[in-house]
């Protein structure tokens, strides 16, 4: 493991025993859409945790109990269950890019009008305000708008062609205490999403597509992130968290990836203008 792979992973560490203690600030998660990049820890999931009655022993894995009966199913036929191969990964990524692509397309001609394409002035301007007041831009806007879009054409075109290998925008956080990767029950999700408890989910992240293995989620294969920089010749970039290394650096979204879902491969951006970047 290479010395930033490590310090990463120490930085994660750290940041986990410091919000374990109570040191950190609350944030909301990305669905609204606009603040999901902030990370902090999920204290309702921490008190599952603690009670045994919140999950199940499945093999080697603790699970909440929506995820254990399906990786019950799933391991009846363990043969069954692989990675994706390199060809077929091209092809996510074709895939991906074209979605983004159409995404970009169809979002621009609805709110810019066909043919059009934002200036940097035009993206820096309040389109309106949040229910906390918040501003919100026209790149924020534009942003969500091609995401939703991006992501109902990965779900579909994804499933059509590699069913069961893919999710899109699970819910994950780390046990900190036994180090095992946990799901979130999407509907739960949902639910608290609805009622506005956002604070329930701190501590999770979020990618927008997860390959994995063959009816497992937990087993990360890579993790792919739409970005549409409201200018296209801007070069997308990851994001910086809430979390900190032990210098008080903020970590960025991918090094967050990186070391909790795919700590031997990069996490990979998706965009219009540039395809895939890592």
């Amino acid at each position: 493991m290479s010395q930033v792979s490590s310090a990463v992973l120490r930085a994660v560490a750290w940041w986990v025993c410091v919000l374990l203690a109570g040191c950190s600030t609350t944030s909301t998660g990305r669905h609204e859409r606009s603040g999901r990049y902030e990370q902090t820890v999920d204290s309702a999931t921490n008190a599952c945790l603690r009670n045994p009655a919140c999950y199940t022993q499945v093999g080697d894995d603790a699970v909440l109990p929506w995820l254990s009966r399906a990786a019950s199913g799933a391991r009846t036929v363990v043969a069954t269950l692989r990675f994706l191969e390199a060809a077929e990964l091209a092809q996510v990524e074709d895939i991906l890019v074209d979605c983004a692509k159409r995404a970009n397309l169809e979002v621009n001609e609805r709110m810019l009008g066909e043919g059009k394409r934002p200036t940097r002035e035009w993206c820096e301007k309040e389109v309106r305000r949040d229910a906390r007041n918040n501003v919100v831009t026209w790149a924020m806007e534009l942003g969500r708008a091609k995401h939703e879009v991006a992501l109902e054409c990965a779900r579909a075109r994804l499933g059509e062609r590699f069913p069961g290998s893919f999710s899109v925008e699970p819910r994950y956080f780390r046990d900190p205490k036994t180090g095992r990767l946990r799901l979130l029950d999407p509907e739960e999700v949902r639910r608290w999403l609805d009622e506005g408890l956002f604070h329930l989910l701190s501590g999770t992240l979020v990618p927008d597509i997860v390959i994995h293995a063959s009816g497992n989620p937990l087993s990360v294969q890579r993790v792919y992130d739409f970005k549409f920089p409201c200018s296209d010749l801007r070069v997308p970039d990851w994001g910086r968290t809430s979390a900190t290394d032990g210098s008080g650096r903020r970590l960025t979204q991918g090094e967050l990836y990186d070391a909790v879902l795919t700590p031997r491969l990069r996490s990979v951006h998706v965009s219009p203008g540039h395809g895939i970047t890592r």
